[in-house]
């Protein structure tokens, strides 16, 4: 049985004691767990021994301790490791302190206990000094995640804040950290099984020490809590579901939210920290004069249809767990004169912790919203700047692993959705009336973290893959359908050479020119069937390696009886 490491500090402290007893000036804390090859100012680690002021922590490549310390944080050294504590004061009656350590090599994770709450908790490395405030970090001599609470990452090059969820590299000689974003895939699953006991260890404990009764009583005694936890996750709980949200007729929508609710309670990734995202939407619009005297709508006049796109505005509170989305959008006026919405204003959730959250954030891939509506229930989303009424539908993140489940329905195939890390996307849709029209709204959303415009390169090239995605209407049928983007960018140019092949059996190819004096560009892009064209209005977003390291934007498409608008996403080869 493998066990984790504060189920084997729990054991521990069983036999051993809370520790309330300990000098403070001398003794900072005891071994918790121990596995083989961790030595302690030379001197091999017994589990329970204690450890103290300027106690240099070494162990090999199979070898860890965890350490547990008066105010009861904890911080487990890894293998390869090689950790000094440089300073340890704690005052129990006022609940102070200081805790201040240095990382040669290695890694750890820390577990805030009262220092780091009320106190100042510090962790040196060769590369960086981390603050950690109220949380749960994993630290590294080349980077900083924060699981939990905030850890502040500086260096000689700048400092950067992360909140929950969020990873930052250090690369040393005097560069700054890297924007805060999502870790890289797996990076925090492998990071915490390295700090795991492997088959065969124990760290230190006994044979059925750490029994399922042990851990709790052992857990309550050193928490003063019958459920509290001696070392914390990294995982918080998980939340309750969304609440009901509105349906429209789209059945993608009906699929959409199910799989989103259903993933996000399942997955235990780590949250992201709050924010807001920049992007672009692009759909399309249906309109129905109705039957005014049948209140249910069940009587529909002639339908019109025009594509729209525009702009989208996404913000997270992941304390509140809430997501508001705002989606602004233009309409292209009906070839036949038909009428259409000029343009209309939707919001999605509310961020106002005044008004009812009308959703959830699970995490970075895992959030939703139904319309926003206030607690006197006036209806928040407007069309020509006109309130609206009786409103539906909802807005949906899309994993890439969804994407590539539901690839029929949004039309993929074998297409690869972008593996972007901080651009984000999703499908939307919206059921209105307003007067005597029924207007519905479908579409997609890309949103992500805009550089500075000074960040854009002025020389050098650099290619970006991912995937376009649209609402397409095609005498008389509507559907969707997804296709392959690439953009090769020359940034002493100003210039992008743009393909987008197989979006629904059409191949695109065109330039875009990238707009001076800000992140965007804009294009055209002619197909190879039916006298098509696309028009793209993106931005540069950024990446984990670089301020312009993904993308995203809009697209329309055109040609005799044929007609559509989405979104494109894509990230830096």
């Amino acid at each position: 049985m493998r066990l984790s490491g504060w189920m084997i500090g729990a054991a521990v402290l069983l036999a051993a004691g809370s520790g309330a007893n300990l000098a403070v000036a001398q003794e900072v804390g005891k071994a918790s767990a121990v596995n083989p090859a961790a030595t302690a100012n030379l001197r091999t680690i017994s589990i329970g021994e204690s450890i103290a002021h300027k106690e240099r922590i070494k162990t090999t490549d199979k070898g860890s301790v965890q350490i547990l310390f008066v105010d009861k944080t904890s911080m487990t050294v890894g293998p390869n490791s090689d950790l000094t504590i440089d300073e340890y004061v704690y005052d129990p009656n006022s609940g102070t302190g200081k805790l201040a350590a240095r990382l040669g090599k290695g890694a750890l994770r820390f577990v805030g206990g009262q220092i780091s709450h009320t106190g100042d908790a510090e962790i040196k490395t060769a590369s960086a000094t981390v603050g950690i405030r109220g949380g749960v970090a994993m630290i590294g001599t080349g980077f900083v995640f924060a699981g939990y609470g905030s850890s502040t990452v500086t260096t000689p090059g700048g400092t950067v804040t992360l909140g929950a969820g969020e990873f930052t590299q250090t690369p040393g000689g005097g560069e700054p950290p890297s924007p805060p974003g999502p870790p890289p895939p797996n990076f925090v699953q492998n990071l915490i099984q390295s700090f795991q006991s492997t088959p065969g260890q124990s760290g230190g404990a006994g044979q059925g020490t750490a029994s399922r009764g042990n851990v709790q009583r052992a857990e309550a005694r050193a928490t003063g809590t019958p459920n509290g936890s001696v070392a914390g996750s990294l995982t918080p709980q998980l939340p309750t579901p969304l609440p009901p949200i509105n349906q429209t007729a789209s059945t993608l929508n009906q699929t959409i939210q199910t799989s989103t609710q259903q993933t996000a309670v399942e997955q235990t990734a780590t949250r992201q920290a709050s924010g807001t995202l920049f992007g672009f939407i692009g759909g399309l619009m249906t309109t129905w004069l109705t039957d005014t005297a049948n209140s249910t709508y069940g009587n529909y006049g002639y339908a019109t249809v025009g594509p729209f796109t525009g702009t989208a505005v996404v913000g997270i509170d992941a304390a509140r767990r809430r997501v508001q989305a705002n989606f602004d959008g233009t309409v292209a006026h009906d070839a036949n004169g038909n009428y259409l919405p000029g343009s209309f204003s939707y919001q999605f959730g509310s961020l106002d912790p005044n008004e009812d959250p009308q959703g959830g954030y699970y995490d970075q891939s895992n959030f939703a919203a139904g319309p926003a509506i206030r607690r006197n229930g006036a209806i928040v989303s407007t069309i020509d700047d006109a309130p609206i009424t009786n409103q539906t539908g909802a807005m949906v993140t899309i994993s890439r692993e969804m994407a590539q489940q539901y690839g029929s329905v949004l039309g993929f195939g074998n297409i690869q959705p972008c593996d972007c890390d901080y651009t984000k996307w999703g499908f939307w849709s919206s059921g209105s009336n307003q007067g005597p029209y029924y207007d519905w709204a479908h579409g997609f959303w890309v949103a992500g973290r805009p550089p500075t415009a000074g960040e854009v390169p002025l020389s050098g090239q650099a290619s970006y893959v991912g995937h376009a995605v649209a609402a397409i209407q095609n005498d008389g049928s509507m559907y969707y359908a997804a296709g392959a983007f690439n953009n090769t960018v020359n940034f002493g140019a100003r210039t992008g050479q743009v393909s987008v092949t197989g979006l629904d059996g059409t191949n695109y190819v065109g330039q875009v020119s990238l707009v001076s004096g800000t992140t965007g560009f804009v294009g055209s892009l002619a197909g190879n069937v039916g006298s098509r064209n696309m028009a793209l209005v993106g931005s540069f977003f950024r990446g984990v390696s670089s301020p312009v390291g993904e993308m995203g934007g809009s697209l329309a498409v055109s040609g005799p009886g044929y007609l559509g608008a989405g979104i494109f996403a894509a990230k830096m080869k």
